[in-house]
């Protein structure tokens, strides 16, 4: 066990991740308390529904609870790391029907105490505790009652160096006991979040629909990769192999003489060599048709793809930066990474080409715990702005749609913020299951 797994479990928050808990606990709290204002004009909402005006003052707290659970939302994903998405809006004046603007409600009531709760173990109980364990440095500059240092129940001197250090001891369990509390009321958190403040699973009929468009989309995007490699093979590799034979023939014929003269000879040579440079071309043509369909370097893992996405863009005039975080959590699926690396190369491609940008950032990391981790891909650009997803091409998905319904057949997403004037940010979200597990 590495010192700062140590010191964690010991109840001080060495690592990142304790660290931002604790940061969570202080600026959760703010959020936490106004549950308890919002419960009261629930309660007010609820006394005036015998009359007209009940429903919309009830529609029009529950909006601001769906606001006030947006900031919840934030705080999860920026410290805890817990990304729960929204769900949709009701219509205007309409909350007080909306089942998921009462879920809302009931996180930011029960948030309240929770919240309270969890600062005051994060911070006082650890302060406490600190104190206590620090006990021996200074409880000889302590004078009280003409003893040296504190005194237990006002009866029992803690003067000696003994009773100090069982003072210490105290304080490290102390420590300790918070340490677990918190994260077991962290992980209460989470729990509360994704039950309360997710969208609620759809139905069986909803999910067969969504799970019948995304196999259309793979189905078509499958059949397009299809016509892409015929058409590649024979307008490229085909047409060399069959010029390569062409040209061996015809040096064969210059070489069927017992005897070939000098011309037939430097004629033959020609053509051997001539066959030679279509034989390279062929061949390059061929391991790009592989790349296409799946790059080798991915089989090294997807950060140095990343990486070597960013040589192959990087420019005098295009500078691209790519920062990972992928060792520390599992690998994701071959079919998630493959489809990581098309949309960068892609998102890259489209920033280089059409945005006439001078830097060109992508961030890739790994969202979320156990079974709900996200792959996410963040490209940020200077360009000029303005990008929107066209319509697919007949015959085939292309561009940023396309990218969006590739990243739909593994139930990711694709957003897009593009204002004119620039900066172009897109980031593509792709679930998975760790290599070895079956996803449900």
């Amino acid at each position: 066990m590495t010192v700062t797994a140590t010191l964690d479990l010991l109840g001080l928050p060495a690592s990142r991740t304790a660290r931002r808990a604790v940061a969570y606990a202080v600026l959760g709290v703010v959020p936490a308390l106004l549950g308890v204002p919002a419960l009261a004009l629930l309660a007010l909402g609820g006394v005036l529904c015998v009359t007209r005006a009940g429903a919309p003052v009830l529609s029009l707290v529950l909006t601001a609870v769906r606001g006030l659970t947006a900031v919840h939302r934030a705080l999860l994903r920026g410290l805890l790391g817990e990304d729960v998405p929204a769900p949709p809006g009701p219509a205007p004046l309409r909350a007080a029907t909306d089942a998921a603007a009462w879920r809302c409600a009931a996180y930011a009531v029960l948030d309240a105490p929770l919240g309270v709760l969890l600062l005051a173990v994060q911070v006082p109980v650890r302060l406490y505790g600190l104190v206590l364990l620090s006990y021996p440095v200074w409880f000889g500059a302590v004078r009280q009652n003409g003893h040296r240092g504190l005194e237990l129940t006002g009866t029992v001197p803690l003067d000696s160096w003994p009773r100090a250090l069982a003072v210490a001891a105290a304080g490290l369990v102390l420590l300790a006991a918070a340490g677990w509390a918190g994260r077991r009321l962290v992980a209460l958190v989470r729990l509360l979040a994704r039950t309360l403040l997710a969208p609620p699973p759809r139905d069986l009929t909803g999910r067969v629909q969504d799970l019948e468009e995304t196999r259309a989309l793979a189905v078509r995007d499958s059949a397009a990769t299809l016509r892409r490699i015929e058409r590649d093979l024979h307008d490229g590799a085909q047409a060399r192999l069959i010029a390569l034979a062409m040209a061996l023939t015809r040096a064969k014929e210059a070489l069927r003489a017992p005897e070939p003269s000098p011309a037939d000879t430097a004629k033959a040579r020609e053509l051997v060599e001539q066959s030679l440079g279509t034989a390279r071309t062929a061949l390059g043509e061929l391991r790009d048709l592989v790349r296409g369909i799946h790059p080798p370097v991915l089989d090294k893992g997807l950060a140095p793809a990343l990486a070597s996405l960013r040589s192959d863009m990087e420019s005098p005039s295009l500078r691209v930066e790519v920062r990972t975080a992928l060792a520390a959590g599992p690998r994701p699926p071959e079919e998630v990474e493959t489809l990581a690396y098309f949309c960068a190369a892609e998102l890259l491609t489209n920033a280089a080409r059409h945005a006439g940008a001078g830097r060109v950032t992508l961030d890739a990391r790994i969202e979320g715990e156990a079974r709900n981790r996200v792959l996410v891909l963040v490209v940020e650009d200077d360009g000029r702005g303005g990008a929107a997803p066209a319509p697919a091409a007949p015959g085939g998905s292309s561009g940023l749609r396309g990218l969006s319904e590739r990243a739909r057949t593994v139930d990711g997403t694709l957003s897009l913020d593009s204002p004119l004037g620039g900066p172009t940010t897109a980031t593509v979200r792709l679930p998975f299951a760790p290599r070895g597990e079956t996803s449900t």
